[in-house]
């Protein structure tokens, strides 16, 4: 007995299936948009397109002028500041002058000198304190101008303390300079650099070569 014939519709034969359009291209949408507008909405388009472009001129410079301005405003304050920082060490590294008496003993008396300056200093606010001991050490150098010694100097602050089971002592640096024959000494205070050498605040000021020669 044969298979009864199969009903129309029951088979498709390959590639005989419904085929569909294939989606618009994306940058092709605008264009048939714009096509199936009406002319009403047409005219809506335009004019809010125009009001757009009327905003962004009336907006836009102010907002690149105003950038502009902050921008310069900030390197104005940053210069500022740097300049401030900058008289400021100029005025705590200046040198300051004495005539030592004749017949002392060089080190010590320049000590004493720098430790009564460092506690001006603390009094006026300028370094912390309380201050302590204070001790110059002759730097040996060659070459260096016999009629002359230059010292380094220490000025102890507060008290002794441990750092990881070492000791830390907490003090301000000063550099000394002594003409041997007159007495005549001058010292600076020298301000060390700040931890992180890339900040915008950090300025650098010599220490004058009356104190270091």
């Amino acid at each position: 007995m044969s298979e009864p014939p199969e009903k129309q519709g029951e088979w498709t034969a390959p590639a005989g299936g419904e085929r569909r359009s294939p989606l618009p291209n994306f940058l092709t949408l605008p264009a048939r948009g714009w096509r199936a507008l009406s002319g009403r909405g047409r005219a809506v388009v335009v004019a809010l397109a125009a009001l757009l472009v009327a905003l962004a001129v009336v907006f836009v410079p102010p907002a690149i002028d105003n950038a502009s301005e902050n921008e310069a405003n900030e390197r104005a304050a940053i210069a500022a500041n740097r300049e401030r920082i900058r008289r400021t060490l100029v005025e705590q590294q200046r040198p300051r002058w004495t005539v030592l008496p004749q017949g002392e003993a060089i080190a010590p008396a320049l000590a004493a000198h720098v430790q009564a300056d460092a506690r001006v200093r603390a009094r006026e606010g300028t370094i912390e304190g309380p201050i302590g001991n204070t001790e110059c050490e002759r730097i040996e150098r060659t070459g260096e101008d016999s009629r002359f010694a230059t010292f380094t100097c220490l000025v102890e602050r507060g008290e002794r303390g441990t750092y990881r089971g070492r000791d830390l002592l907490l003090g301000y640096r000063f550099r000394g300079r002594v003409e041997l024959e007159s007495g005549s000494a001058a010292w600076c205070k020298e301000n060390p650099p700040p931890l992180h050498g890339d900040q915008e605040e950090f300025v650098k000021v010599p220490v004058s070569r009356e104190c270091t020669g």
